[in-house]
Protein backbone atom coordinates (compact mmCIF):
# COMPACT_ATOMS: atom_id res chain seq x y z
CA UNK A 1 0.00 0.00 0.00
CA UNK A 2 1.07 3.72 -1.22
CA UNK A 3 1.64 5.61 2.58
CA UNK A 4 0.98 9.18 2.44
CA UNK A 5 4.49 11.13 3.04
CA UNK A 6 5.49 15.22 3.71
CA UNK A 7 8.49 14.24 2.53
CA UNK A 8 7.45 12.71 -1.01
CA UNK A 9 5.21 15.56 -0.90
CA UNK A 10 8.15 17.93 -0.98
CA UNK A 11 10.41 15.94 -3.71
CA UNK A 12 7.29 16.16 -5.64
CA UNK A 13 6.84 19.46 -5.35
CA UNK A 14 10.37 20.51 -5.87
CA UNK A 15 10.69 18.27 -8.80
CA UNK A 16 7.65 19.47 -10.71
CA UNK A 17 8.35 23.22 -10.05
CA UNK A 18 11.82 22.75 -11.50
CA UNK A 19 9.93 20.84 -14.36
CA UNK A 20 7.21 24.00 -14.82
CA UNK A 21 10.42 26.29 -14.78
CA UNK A 22 11.72 24.36 -17.56
CA UNK A 23 8.69 24.75 -19.72
CA UNK A 24 8.03 28.37 -18.59
CA UNK A 25 11.63 29.52 -19.71
CA UNK A 26 11.18 27.43 -22.72
CA UNK A 27 7.62 29.70 -23.70
CA UNK A 28 8.96 32.92 -22.07
CA UNK A 29 11.79 33.31 -24.51
CA UNK A 30 9.91 32.04 -27.62
CA UNK A 31 7.00 34.50 -27.48
CA UNK A 32 8.53 37.62 -28.12
CA UNK A 33 10.81 36.35 -30.98
CA UNK A 34 7.49 34.56 -32.33
CA UNK A 35 5.64 38.56 -31.73
CA UNK A 36 8.73 40.13 -33.47
CA UNK A 37 9.05 38.05 -36.31
CA UNK A 38 5.34 37.13 -37.43
CA UNK A 39 3.96 39.91 -34.99
CA UNK A 40 0.90 39.52 -32.11
CA UNK A 41 -1.80 38.30 -34.88
CA UNK A 42 0.07 35.15 -35.54
CA UNK A 43 0.65 34.63 -31.66
CA UNK A 44 -3.08 34.67 -31.22
CA UNK A 45 -3.55 31.67 -33.38
CA UNK A 46 -0.94 29.22 -31.65
CA UNK A 47 -3.37 30.23 -28.13
CA UNK A 48 -6.14 29.23 -30.61
CA UNK A 49 -4.75 25.90 -31.39
CA UNK A 50 -4.40 25.01 -27.89
CA UNK A 51 -7.37 26.35 -26.86
CA UNK A 52 -9.13 24.49 -29.70
CA UNK A 53 -7.43 20.87 -29.25
CA UNK A 54 -8.49 21.36 -25.67
CA UNK A 55 -12.07 21.63 -26.17
CA UNK A 56 -12.09 17.90 -26.67
CA UNK A 57 -11.65 17.07 -22.76
CA UNK A 58 -15.09 18.35 -21.96
CA UNK A 59 -15.78 14.98 -23.54
CA UNK A 60 -12.76 12.85 -22.59
CA UNK A 61 -12.81 13.79 -18.69
CA UNK A 62 -15.61 12.40 -17.90
CA UNK A 63 -13.66 9.07 -17.12
CA UNK A 64 -10.09 10.08 -17.45
CA UNK A 65 -10.38 12.34 -14.49
CA UNK A 66 -11.00 9.45 -11.79
CA UNK A 67 -9.57 6.33 -13.41
CA UNK A 68 -6.39 7.45 -11.29
CA UNK A 69 -8.33 8.37 -8.37
CA UNK A 70 -10.16 3.92 -9.21
CA UNK A 71 -6.79 2.77 -9.32
CA UNK A 72 -5.61 4.21 -6.68
CA UNK A 73 -8.48 3.17 -4.39
CA UNK A 74 -8.02 -0.15 -5.56
CA UNK A 75 -4.27 -0.27 -4.70
CA UNK A 76 -4.84 0.73 -1.77
CA UNK A 77 -7.08 -2.17 -1.21
CA UNK A 78 -4.46 -4.24 -3.01
CA UNK A 79 -7.05 -4.91 -5.66
CA UNK A 80 -4.99 -6.19 -9.00
CA UNK A 81 -7.52 -7.44 -10.58
CA UNK A 82 -10.04 -4.50 -10.47
CA UNK A 83 -7.14 -2.07 -10.80
CA UNK A 84 -6.50 -3.94 -14.41
CA UNK A 85 -10.04 -3.71 -15.24
CA UNK A 86 -10.18 0.33 -14.79
CA UNK A 87 -7.01 0.51 -16.98
CA UNK A 88 -7.74 -1.20 -19.71
CA UNK A 89 -11.25 0.06 -20.13
CA UNK A 90 -10.25 3.24 -19.99
CA UNK A 91 -7.23 2.82 -22.48
CA UNK A 92 -10.25 0.84 -25.45
CA UNK A 93 -12.36 3.72 -24.40
CA UNK A 94 -9.91 6.93 -25.02
CA UNK A 95 -8.81 5.02 -28.32
CA UNK A 96 -12.49 4.84 -29.39
CA UNK A 97 -12.81 8.42 -28.75
CA UNK A 98 -9.54 9.41 -30.63
CA UNK A 99 -10.88 7.86 -33.53
CA UNK A 100 -14.19 10.02 -33.20
CA UNK A 101 -12.66 13.36 -32.11
CA UNK A 102 -10.61 12.92 -35.49
CA UNK A 103 -12.86 13.92 -37.51
CA UNK A 104 -14.41 17.34 -36.30
CA UNK A 105 -10.71 18.15 -36.09
CA UNK A 106 -9.96 17.64 -39.56
CA UNK A 107 -12.73 19.50 -40.65
CA UNK A 108 -11.72 22.49 -38.08
CA UNK A 109 -8.28 22.03 -40.45
CA UNK A 110 -9.64 22.15 -43.87
CA UNK A 111 -12.29 25.04 -43.31
CA UNK A 112 -10.12 27.12 -40.52
CA UNK A 113 -10.30 30.10 -42.68
CA UNK A 114 -14.17 29.97 -42.70
CA UNK A 115 -14.29 29.55 -38.91
CA UNK A 116 -11.43 32.33 -37.91
CA UNK A 117 -10.45 35.45 -39.01
CA UNK A 118 -7.37 34.49 -40.66
CA UNK A 119 -4.62 36.85 -42.43
CA UNK A 120 -4.61 35.80 -46.34
CA UNK A 121 -0.29 35.16 -45.37
CA UNK A 122 -1.15 33.40 -42.44
CA UNK A 123 -3.85 30.82 -43.55
CA UNK A 124 -1.40 27.85 -44.00
CA UNK A 125 0.44 28.19 -41.23
CA UNK A 126 -2.57 28.30 -38.85
CA UNK A 127 -3.62 24.91 -40.51
CA UNK A 128 -0.81 23.55 -39.90
CA UNK A 129 -0.44 24.49 -36.12
CA UNK A 130 -4.30 23.36 -35.43
CA UNK A 131 -2.58 19.85 -37.32
CA UNK A 132 0.05 19.30 -35.35
CA UNK A 133 -1.89 20.49 -32.14
CA UNK A 134 -4.78 18.11 -32.75
CA UNK A 135 -2.49 15.04 -33.44
CA UNK A 136 -0.95 15.91 -30.17
CA UNK A 137 -4.04 15.81 -28.74
CA UNK A 138 -5.22 12.50 -29.83
CA UNK A 139 -2.14 10.76 -29.21
CA UNK A 140 -2.15 11.97 -25.58
CA UNK A 141 -5.61 10.57 -25.63
CA UNK A 142 -4.38 7.33 -26.99
CA UNK A 143 -2.28 6.91 -24.05
CA UNK A 144 -4.27 8.82 -21.14
CA UNK A 145 -4.17 5.94 -19.36
CA UNK A 146 -0.53 4.71 -18.98
CA UNK A 147 0.24 8.27 -17.13
CA UNK A 148 -1.80 7.80 -14.27
CA UNK A 149 1.21 5.70 -12.85
CA UNK A 150 2.90 8.54 -11.46
CA UNK A 151 -0.20 9.38 -9.59
CA UNK A 152 -1.11 5.85 -7.87
CA UNK A 153 2.48 5.34 -7.06
CA UNK A 154 3.22 9.25 -5.82
CA UNK A 155 5.93 9.35 -7.53
CA UNK A 156 5.52 13.03 -9.29
CA UNK A 157 8.48 13.29 -8.84
CA UNK A 158 9.15 10.89 -11.83
CA UNK A 159 7.38 12.05 -14.18
CA UNK A 160 8.22 15.52 -13.51
CA UNK A 161 11.97 14.51 -14.36
CA UNK A 162 10.43 13.32 -17.74
CA UNK A 163 9.00 16.60 -18.12
CA UNK A 164 11.73 17.95 -17.90
CA UNK A 165 13.57 16.19 -20.36
CA UNK A 166 10.72 16.28 -22.79
CA UNK A 167 11.00 20.22 -22.78
CA UNK A 168 14.97 20.21 -23.33
CA UNK A 169 14.16 18.06 -26.22
CA UNK A 170 11.84 20.23 -27.36
CA UNK A 171 13.88 23.77 -26.56
CA UNK A 172 16.31 22.11 -28.49
CA UNK A 173 14.29 21.51 -31.67
CA UNK A 174 12.90 24.77 -31.56
CA UNK A 175 16.40 26.44 -30.93
CA UNK A 176 17.33 24.34 -34.43
CA UNK A 177 13.93 25.14 -36.46
CA UNK A 178 14.09 29.20 -35.74
CA UNK A 179 18.05 29.64 -36.43
CA UNK A 180 18.05 27.70 -39.54
CA UNK A 181 14.78 27.62 -40.95
CA UNK A 182 12.36 30.94 -41.58
CA UNK A 183 10.30 31.26 -38.91
CA UNK A 184 6.95 29.81 -38.74
CA UNK A 185 4.39 29.12 -35.82
CA UNK A 186 3.41 25.91 -36.58
CA UNK A 187 6.96 25.09 -35.27
CA UNK A 188 5.84 25.66 -31.53
CA UNK A 189 2.60 23.30 -32.10
CA UNK A 190 4.94 20.51 -34.46
CA UNK A 191 7.53 20.75 -31.53
CA UNK A 192 5.17 19.72 -29.34
CA UNK A 193 3.58 16.56 -31.02
CA UNK A 194 7.62 15.41 -30.37
CA UNK A 195 7.18 16.25 -26.68
CA UNK A 196 3.81 14.71 -26.64
CA UNK A 197 5.27 11.35 -28.33
CA UNK A 198 8.07 11.20 -25.88
CA UNK A 199 6.37 11.48 -22.83
CA UNK A 200 3.76 8.74 -23.65
CA UNK A 201 6.57 6.35 -24.49
CA UNK A 202 8.47 7.43 -20.69
CA UNK A 203 4.44 6.50 -19.79
CA UNK A 204 4.79 3.05 -21.15
CA UNK A 205 8.23 2.64 -19.91
CA UNK A 206 7.63 3.47 -16.02
CA UNK A 207 4.13 1.88 -16.05
CA UNK A 208 5.86 -1.25 -16.90
CA UNK A 209 8.53 -0.85 -14.57
CA UNK A 210 6.16 0.47 -11.24
CA UNK A 211 3.11 -1.33 -11.90
CA UNK A 212 4.03 -4.49 -13.68
CA UNK A 213 1.21 -6.26 -12.53
CA UNK A 214 -1.38 -4.39 -14.72
CA UNK A 215 -1.22 -5.82 -18.16
CA UNK A 216 -2.40 -4.37 -20.97
CA UNK A 217 -5.20 -6.47 -21.96
CA UNK A 218 -8.07 -4.84 -23.81
CA UNK A 219 -10.25 -8.14 -23.58
CA UNK A 220 -10.20 -6.79 -19.94
CA UNK A 221 -12.47 -3.67 -21.27
CA UNK A 222 -15.58 -3.28 -19.06
CA UNK A 223 -18.84 -1.51 -19.75
CA UNK A 224 -19.47 -1.60 -16.46
CA UNK A 225 -15.53 -0.45 -15.09
CA UNK A 226 -16.84 2.70 -17.88
CA UNK A 227 -20.19 3.20 -16.80
CA UNK A 228 -18.97 3.56 -13.37
CA UNK A 229 -16.02 6.07 -14.08
CA UNK A 230 -18.28 8.20 -16.37
CA UNK A 231 -20.64 8.50 -13.88
CA UNK A 232 -18.40 9.39 -11.27
CA UNK A 233 -16.31 12.11 -13.72
CA UNK A 234 -19.38 13.28 -15.88
CA UNK A 235 -19.35 16.19 -13.34
CA UNK A 236 -15.37 16.78 -14.25
CA UNK A 237 -16.78 17.19 -18.25
CA UNK A 238 -19.32 19.76 -16.97
CA UNK A 239 -16.37 21.51 -14.94
CA UNK A 240 -14.20 21.54 -17.92
CA UNK A 241 -17.29 22.84 -20.38
CA UNK A 242 -17.71 25.05 -17.46
CA UNK A 243 -14.07 26.25 -17.58
CA UNK A 244 -14.28 26.74 -21.18
CA UNK A 245 -16.91 28.82 -20.84
CA UNK A 246 -15.21 31.06 -18.14
CA UNK A 247 -11.39 31.18 -19.48
CA UNK A 248 -10.89 29.20 -22.86
CA UNK A 249 -13.53 30.90 -25.39
CA UNK A 250 -11.69 34.27 -24.59
CA UNK A 251 -9.53 34.46 -27.01
CA UNK A 252 -11.81 32.95 -29.97
CA UNK A 253 -14.59 35.20 -28.84
CA UNK A 254 -11.94 38.07 -29.68
CA UNK A 255 -11.08 36.40 -32.57
CA UNK A 256 -15.01 36.67 -34.12
CA UNK A 257 -15.88 39.62 -32.77
CA UNK A 258 -12.84 41.68 -32.64
CA UNK A 259 -10.38 40.38 -35.33
CA UNK A 260 -7.63 39.14 -35.55
CA UNK A 261 -5.53 41.87 -34.08
CA UNK A 262 -7.06 42.51 -30.97
CA UNK A 263 -7.29 38.48 -30.63
CA UNK A 264 -3.40 38.79 -30.69
CA UNK A 265 -3.09 41.45 -27.77
CA UNK A 266 -5.31 39.56 -25.72
CA UNK A 267 -3.54 36.32 -25.96
CA UNK A 268 -0.31 37.80 -24.92
CA UNK A 269 -2.21 39.38 -21.59
CA UNK A 270 -3.59 35.61 -20.98
CA UNK A 271 -0.01 34.46 -21.36
CA UNK A 272 0.58 35.46 -18.04
CA UNK A 273 -2.10 34.11 -16.16
CA UNK A 274 -1.73 31.30 -18.26
CA UNK A 275 1.85 30.56 -16.51
CA UNK A 276 0.78 31.04 -13.32
CA UNK A 277 -2.42 28.72 -13.57
CA UNK A 278 0.56 26.28 -14.94
CA UNK A 279 2.33 26.90 -11.77
CA UNK A 280 -0.71 26.37 -9.68
CA UNK A 281 -1.80 23.27 -11.62
CA UNK A 282 1.98 21.97 -10.86
CA UNK A 283 2.04 22.85 -6.93
CA UNK A 284 -1.73 21.55 -6.06
CA UNK A 285 -1.29 17.81 -7.82
CA UNK A 286 1.43 17.08 -5.35
CA UNK A 287 -0.65 17.56 -2.69
CA UNK A 288 -3.53 15.12 -4.45
CA UNK A 289 -1.83 11.77 -3.90
CA UNK A 290 -1.45 12.17 -0.10
CA UNK A 291 -5.64 13.68 0.30
CA UNK A 292 -6.86 11.06 -1.50
CA UNK A 293 -4.88 8.38 0.50
CA UNK A 294 -5.66 9.93 3.45
CA UNK A 295 -9.45 9.72 2.73
CA UNK A 296 -9.04 6.36 1.04
CA UNK A 297 -7.57 5.38 5.01
CA UNK A 298 -9.66 7.01 7.00
CA UNK A 299 -7.74 9.70 8.80
CA UNK A 300 -10.34 12.22 9.03
CA UNK A 301 -8.39 14.65 10.93
CA UNK A 302 -4.89 13.90 9.45
CA UNK A 303 -7.20 15.09 6.18
CA UNK A 304 -8.18 17.79 7.15
CA UNK A 305 -4.44 19.29 8.35
CA UNK A 306 -3.24 18.17 4.88
CA UNK A 307 -6.07 20.45 3.49
CA UNK A 308 -5.31 23.29 5.15
CA UNK A 309 -1.37 23.04 4.71
CA UNK A 310 -2.36 22.92 1.04
CA UNK A 311 -4.40 26.20 1.36
CA UNK A 312 -1.63 27.46 3.05
CA UNK A 313 1.35 26.14 0.91
CA UNK A 314 -0.66 27.70 -2.41
CA UNK A 315 -1.12 31.07 -0.59
CA UNK A 316 2.78 31.15 0.41
CA UNK A 317 3.73 30.40 -2.92
CA UNK A 318 1.43 31.45 -5.79
CA UNK A 319 0.67 35.52 -4.34
CA UNK A 320 4.17 35.87 -4.79
CA UNK A 321 4.57 36.28 -8.90
CA UNK A 322 0.25 37.53 -8.41
CA UNK A 323 1.67 40.53 -6.47
CA UNK A 324 5.05 41.08 -8.37
CA UNK A 325 2.92 41.33 -11.77
CA UNK A 326 0.68 43.91 -9.91
CA UNK A 327 3.08 46.59 -9.49
CA UNK A 328 6.16 45.94 -12.22
CA UNK A 329 3.69 44.45 -14.92
CA UNK A 330 4.41 47.51 -17.30
CA UNK A 331 8.52 46.94 -16.30
CA UNK A 332 7.97 43.44 -17.47
CA UNK A 333 5.68 43.58 -20.09
CA UNK A 334 8.26 46.55 -21.44
CA UNK A 335 11.41 44.54 -21.04
CA UNK A 336 9.46 41.55 -22.67
CA UNK A 337 7.38 42.36 -25.49
CA UNK A 338 8.61 45.66 -26.23
CA UNK A 339 6.91 46.27 -29.51
CA UNK A 340 3.58 46.43 -28.05
CA UNK A 341 1.59 48.88 -25.47
CA UNK A 342 2.92 47.68 -21.74
CA UNK A 343 0.78 50.03 -20.43
CA UNK A 344 -2.70 48.58 -22.26
CA UNK A 345 -1.03 44.93 -21.71
CA UNK A 346 -0.50 46.06 -17.74
CA UNK A 347 -3.97 47.43 -17.47
CA UNK A 348 -5.69 44.19 -18.71
CA UNK A 349 -3.71 42.14 -16.82
CA UNK A 350 -4.59 43.80 -13.90
CA UNK A 351 -8.03 42.60 -14.49
CA UNK A 352 -6.74 38.89 -15.25
CA UNK A 353 -4.99 38.96 -11.51
CA UNK A 354 -7.27 39.98 -9.20
CA UNK A 355 -9.30 36.66 -9.52
CA UNK A 356 -6.30 35.02 -9.74
CA UNK A 357 -5.47 35.74 -5.83
CA UNK A 358 -8.13 33.36 -4.77
CA UNK A 359 -8.21 31.08 -7.29
CA UNK A 360 -4.78 30.45 -6.66
CA UNK A 361 -5.56 29.29 -2.91
CA UNK A 362 -9.21 27.79 -2.88
CA UNK A 363 -8.91 25.62 -5.98
CA UNK A 364 -6.60 23.24 -4.25
CA UNK A 365 -10.80 22.40 -2.01
CA UNK A 366 -11.62 21.52 -5.61
CA UNK A 367 -9.64 17.80 -5.35
CA UNK A 368 -11.78 17.38 -1.87
CA UNK A 369 -14.90 17.29 -4.78
CA UNK A 370 -12.89 14.45 -6.11
CA UNK A 371 -11.70 12.58 -3.09
CA UNK A 372 -15.22 12.62 -1.41
CA UNK A 373 -16.78 12.07 -4.70
CA UNK A 374 -19.45 14.81 -4.94
CA UNK A 375 -18.73 16.88 -8.12
CA UNK A 376 -22.59 16.99 -9.09
CA UNK A 377 -23.19 20.26 -7.26
CA UNK A 378 -20.12 22.01 -7.57
CA UNK A 379 -20.19 21.11 -11.57
CA UNK A 380 -23.81 22.33 -12.10
CA UNK A 381 -23.04 25.63 -10.29
CA UNK A 382 -20.12 26.16 -12.10
CA UNK A 383 -21.57 25.52 -15.15
CA UNK A 384 -24.07 28.51 -14.17
CA UNK A 385 -21.34 30.79 -13.46
CA UNK A 386 -20.01 29.75 -17.08
CA UNK A 387 -23.08 30.63 -18.66
CA UNK A 388 -24.17 33.69 -16.98
CA UNK A 389 -20.17 34.87 -17.72
CA UNK A 390 -20.38 33.61 -21.42
CA UNK A 391 -23.53 35.83 -22.21
CA UNK A 392 -22.75 38.66 -20.25
CA UNK A 393 -19.70 38.64 -22.79
CA UNK A 394 -21.32 38.44 -25.47
CA UNK A 395 -24.17 40.97 -24.75
CA UNK A 396 -21.30 43.47 -23.72
CA UNK A 397 -19.37 42.57 -26.94
CA UNK A 398 -22.74 43.48 -28.73
CA UNK A 399 -24.28 46.28 -27.06
CA UNK A 400 -21.31 48.43 -25.40
CA UNK A 401 -18.19 49.54 -26.24
CA UNK A 402 -16.13 48.00 -23.69
CA UNK A 403 -14.50 46.30 -27.01
CA UNK A 404 -11.30 44.65 -25.79
CA UNK A 405 -11.69 45.52 -22.02
CA UNK A 406 -14.92 43.35 -22.03
CA UNK A 407 -13.89 39.38 -21.38
CA UNK A 408 -11.29 40.28 -18.40
CA UNK A 409 -13.78 42.66 -16.85
CA UNK A 410 -17.15 40.39 -16.89
CA UNK A 411 -14.38 37.66 -15.68
CA UNK A 412 -13.16 39.58 -12.85
CA UNK A 413 -16.89 39.82 -11.56
CA UNK A 414 -17.94 35.84 -12.15
CA UNK A 415 -14.83 34.27 -11.13
CA UNK A 416 -14.39 36.33 -7.65
CA UNK A 417 -17.98 35.54 -7.02
CA UNK A 418 -17.82 31.63 -7.81
CA UNK A 419 -14.00 31.32 -5.57
CA UNK A 420 -15.03 33.59 -2.76
CA UNK A 421 -18.96 32.61 -2.52
CA UNK A 422 -18.92 28.97 -3.10
CA UNK A 423 -15.94 26.74 -3.05
CA UNK A 424 -14.72 27.26 0.61
CA UNK A 425 -18.58 26.50 1.76
CA UNK A 426 -18.62 23.24 -0.74
CA UNK A 427 -15.60 21.94 0.31
CA UNK A 428 -16.54 22.19 4.15
CA UNK A 429 -19.98 19.95 3.62
CA UNK A 430 -18.14 17.52 1.70
CA UNK A 431 -16.04 16.56 4.46
CA UNK A 432 -18.99 17.32 7.43
CA UNK A 433 -17.33 20.44 8.66
CA UNK A 434 -18.91 23.79 9.47
CA UNK A 435 -19.49 25.97 6.50
CA UNK A 436 -16.37 28.63 7.74
CA UNK A 437 -13.82 26.63 7.84
CA UNK A 438 -11.72 27.43 5.38
CA UNK A 439 -12.51 31.05 5.10
CA UNK A 440 -9.35 31.60 7.76
CA UNK A 441 -7.00 30.27 6.48
CA UNK A 442 -8.23 31.88 2.55
CA UNK A 443 -7.98 35.28 4.29
CA UNK A 444 -4.33 34.53 5.88
CA UNK A 445 -3.03 33.53 2.19
CA UNK A 446 -4.99 36.16 0.67
CA UNK A 447 -2.87 38.73 2.83
CA UNK A 448 0.15 37.20 1.44
CA UNK A 449 -0.61 38.83 -1.32
CA UNK A 450 -1.17 42.59 0.67
CA UNK A 451 2.76 41.78 1.47
CA UNK A 452 4.33 41.38 -2.03
CA UNK A 453 1.89 44.51 -3.43
CA UNK A 454 3.47 46.50 -0.35
CA UNK A 455 6.87 45.46 -0.64
CA UNK A 456 7.19 46.12 -4.35
CA UNK A 457 5.13 49.80 -4.27
CA UNK A 458 7.67 50.36 -1.61
CA UNK A 459 10.66 49.14 -3.62
CA UNK A 460 9.49 50.92 -6.90
CA UNK A 461 8.86 54.31 -5.13
CA UNK A 462 12.77 53.95 -3.65
CA UNK A 463 14.34 52.61 -6.84
CA UNK A 464 13.45 53.20 -10.98
CA UNK A 465 12.98 49.42 -12.82
CA UNK A 466 13.56 49.49 -16.22
CA UNK A 467 15.01 46.35 -18.11
CA UNK A 468 15.44 42.97 -16.94
CA UNK A 469 18.47 43.43 -14.83
CA UNK A 470 16.72 45.75 -12.02
CA UNK A 471 13.43 43.72 -12.76
CA UNK A 472 15.21 40.75 -11.58
CA UNK A 473 16.93 42.32 -9.07
CA UNK A 474 13.00 43.64 -7.81
CA UNK A 475 11.46 40.04 -8.24
CA UNK A 476 14.32 38.17 -5.91
CA UNK A 477 14.56 41.24 -3.43
CA UNK A 478 10.95 41.74 -2.61
CA UNK A 479 10.22 38.07 -3.46
CA UNK A 480 12.98 36.94 -0.10
CA UNK A 481 11.40 39.56 1.98
CA UNK A 482 8.18 38.61 1.62
CA UNK A 483 8.67 35.21 2.10
CA UNK A 484 10.37 35.88 5.28
CA UNK A 485 7.32 38.19 6.34
CA UNK A 486 4.94 35.80 5.25
CA UNK A 487 6.34 32.74 6.70
CA UNK A 488 5.10 34.28 9.95
CA UNK A 489 1.66 35.24 8.76
CA UNK A 490 0.75 31.84 7.30
CA UNK A 491 2.34 29.48 9.36
CA UNK A 492 1.64 27.96 12.51
CA UNK A 493 4.39 27.67 15.42
CA UNK A 494 4.15 23.56 14.12
CA UNK A 495 4.50 24.04 10.66
CA UNK A 496 7.48 26.52 11.07
CA UNK A 497 8.83 23.91 13.13
CA UNK A 498 8.66 21.56 10.78
CA UNK A 499 9.84 23.45 7.53
CA UNK A 500 12.58 25.11 9.76
CA UNK A 501 13.80 21.15 10.62
CA UNK A 502 13.90 20.17 7.39
CA UNK A 503 16.60 22.88 6.01
CA UNK A 504 18.43 22.59 9.90
CA UNK A 505 17.21 25.33 11.95
CA UNK A 506 16.72 23.61 15.23
CA UNK A 507 15.21 27.12 17.37
CA UNK A 508 12.01 27.94 15.77
CA UNK A 509 11.16 31.79 15.95
CA UNK A 510 7.55 33.17 17.14
CA UNK A 511 4.99 33.96 15.43
CA UNK A 512 1.23 33.06 14.86
CA UNK A 513 -0.21 30.68 17.23
CA UNK A 514 -2.55 28.48 15.62
CA UNK A 515 -4.30 24.72 16.17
Amino acid sequence: MVKASRKQVAINMIANVVAFGVQFGINFFLTPYVIQQLGSEAYGFVTLSFNIAGFSSIITVAFDSMVMRFILMEEAKGNVEEESRYFNSALVADTVLAVILAVPFGLTVLFANDLLDIPLRLIVDVQLAFAFAFLATLVNLVLASFGCVYYVKNRLDIEARKNIEGNVIRGLLLVVLFVFLPAKIYFITGTFLVVVAYNCAANIYYKKKLMPEIKVRPNSFSFSAIKKLVSAGAWNSVNNLSTSLLNTLDVLLMNIFLGATFSGIYAIVKTVPNFINQLIAVLIKVFVPNINILYAQGKQDELLKEVLFSVRIMGYLSTIPIGFLMVFGDAFFGAWVPTQNAQLLQSLSLLTLFPLIVSSIVTVLTNVYITTNKLRVPALVLLGVGVVNLLAVLICLKFTNLGIWTVPMVGMITQLAYYTLFQPMYAARCLDLPWATFYKTIFLSAACTISMVAICLAYKTMIDVHGWIPLIIAGVVCSIITLGINFFIIFNRSERRSVLAKIGVKKVPRGRHEA
